[in-house]
């Protein structure tokens, strides 16, 4: 019976901890074996009421001792994990509020670029001597590759043109985008991408890289498409006879 108002007791001021001096506490909460007290103390605890109730020292309502003892940390534990969910809640919202275009504008500063912010809220920055032209929506970011080559619409290779530029926007990464000719005939040829960017993306900076690389590599696809099927026309092209022809339909007099 003496045990079990000792141990009652212990229970009521271990918490009590109002009337600990602030200079204890602090000293408490600064300490590593903080967060191993209370568990090593409630196993402890639970293992010397199972020991009394085994050997008949402590009868079975000793188990309530252990359930106050051990409460207190089941409630902080499940408090805590409500707190870490509240608070990585929180956490995300205001991730949110960063938009594509300043993730792409830092993105492009630490690959050594220079971006330029329009006043139509726009970006313009050069990458590898290329000048690509970026637009946001949201989360999304539409980047252009603007009139890379340019062919006139008279020229009678714009048909193998047309054809390369179909072939090649059957490949994964930016579309080639042909505009109608201009005043001058002139048709301009394009690359866009659309991506989507996010703060909690930890790959940002290396996404964006390979993404504008992906430019350089659709050119090249362009390129290839069309030597090939140039290659492929002038073979099918009519050979001359090598030689001279006779007149069979002559007769000598």
């Amino acid at each position: 019976m003496y045990g079990i108002l000792a141990i009652l007791a212990a229970v009521i001021l271990y918490n009590c901890g109002d009337y600990i001096p602030d200079s204890l506490k602090d000293r408490w909460e600064n300490s590593t074996l903080r967060k191993w007290a209370h568990p090593t103390l409630a196993v402890i605890l639970t293992v010397a009421v199972a020991l009394g109730i085994r050997f008949e020292v402590l009868n079975w309502g000793a188990i309530a001792i252990s359930v106050l003892f051990g409460l207190p940390y089941i409630i902080g534990m499940i408090l805590g994990i409500w707190y870490n969910m509240k608070n990585a809640g929180l956490e995300v919202t205001s991730k949110d509020e960063i938009d594509a275009k300043e993730i792409a504008v830092k993105c492009l500063t630490e690959l050594g670029c220079q971006p330029e912010i329009y006043k139509d809220g726009s970006v313009g920055v050069s990458y590898q001597g290329e000048n690509f032209h970026l637009e946001f929506g949201g989360r999304y970011a539409r980047i252009w590759d603007p009139m890379w080559a340019g062919i006139n619409g008279d020229d009678p290779d714009l048909p193998k043109i047309k054809e390369a530029v179909n072939a090649t926007n059957f490949n994964f990464g930016p579309t080639v985008v042909m505009t109608a000719p201009d005043e001058d005939g002139d048709i301009g040829l394009h690359s866009r991408r659309d991506i989507m960017l996010h703060p909690s993306c930890p790959d940002n900076v290396p996404f964006i890289k390979a993404v504008l690389d992906s430019f350089f590599d659709t050119k090249e696809y362009v390129r290839r498409h069309f030597q090939q099927i140039n290659s492929q026309q002038q073979e099918k092209k009519p050979r001359r006879p090598v030689g001279f022809t006779t007149n069979t339909n002559t007769t000598e007099e």
